[in-house]
């Protein structure tokens, strides 16, 4: 866990707005980015660059929009699902 503290993300404080109204707390975000950094499962919008991230630790998909920057992540959306993901 000290790996995802580390993480450095920039959020505007609209997408932090967001995020509290949704209940997604940045811990969330951060386990999602990980999971698809880590896995490679992430989709990409190939004409901005964006990746599209999704965690699910319990019965709630997290979703990330972000792009990579030089200092670490750029958090550009954050929703939350309840769904499950079938493979």
């Amino acid at each position: 866990m000290a790996a995802l503290d580390r993480m450095n993300l920039s959020i505007s404080e609209e997408v932090r707005r967001l995020m509290a109204e949704r209940g997604i707390l940045e811990e969330d975000v951060r386990e999602a980015i990980d999971h698809a950094e880590t896995t490679g499962e992430k989709f990409i919008d190939p004409s901005t660059g964006r990746f599209l991230a999704f965690h699910r630790p319990d019965r709630v998909t997290y979703w990330v929009e972000y792009s990579l920057v030089d200092e670490g992540y750029r958090v550009l959306r954050a929703y939350s699902h309840r769904m499950e993901m079938k493979r």
